[in-house]
């Protein structure tokens, strides 16, 4: 589906920029989470698993600009006899993303808690790790979610 082409003409122009900002930050995470399975060091394995953290995150829970964000954006720059096709296909999304609200919650707890804030309720209580644990496995789903859906905005389809 060429969702451009459903965009009214007034709003193609914005659906685009918004769309090379999440390719790149999506971009971005691919080649951290490559690095990421490569690298044996230490310091460089829990950098980029930070970043990857931090980065994917931000893509799906945050206060600004997420790809919840873009797809209410998508939705409302339809016209209406293109909707019911559009909206299933993103509506589909939205109940994965349900789907993932645990291992979402998980990686912005990490982020807030421990790598961004340091909140000393959290990131100096060992008997509290739990709830700011995240594992690759969390990281690789959000991810394949991520690159999944970004290919139904894309002009060019990804594997």
């Amino acid at each position: 589906m060429d969702i451009l082409s459903l965009i009214k003409p007034e709003r193609r122009k914005g659906y685009l920029a918004r769309l090379v900002v999440l390719e790149r930050e999506v971009e971005l995470l691919a080649d951290q989470m490559e690095l990421l399975k490569k690298t044996e060091d230490g310091v460089v394995r829990d950098s980029l698993f930070e970043s990857a953290i931090i980065r994917a995150s931000k893509l799906v829970r945050n206060s600004g600009f997420t790809i919840k964000s873009f797809r209410e954006f998508v939705r409302q720059s339809c016209p209406r006899p293109f909707r019911k096709e559009l909206y299933d296909l993103l509506d589909g999304f939205e109940r994965e993303e349900t789907l993932l609200v645990e291992r979402i919650v998980k990686l912005k707890n990490r982020r807030d808690r421990v790598i961004v804030h340091m909140d000393p309720r959290f990131a100096f209580h060992p008997e509290r790790d739990g709830e700011n644990t995240v594992e690759l496995g969390d990281l690789e789903a959000i991810f394949d979610y991520l690159k999944r859906h970004m290919s139904i905005f894309t002009l060019t389809p990804r594997t």
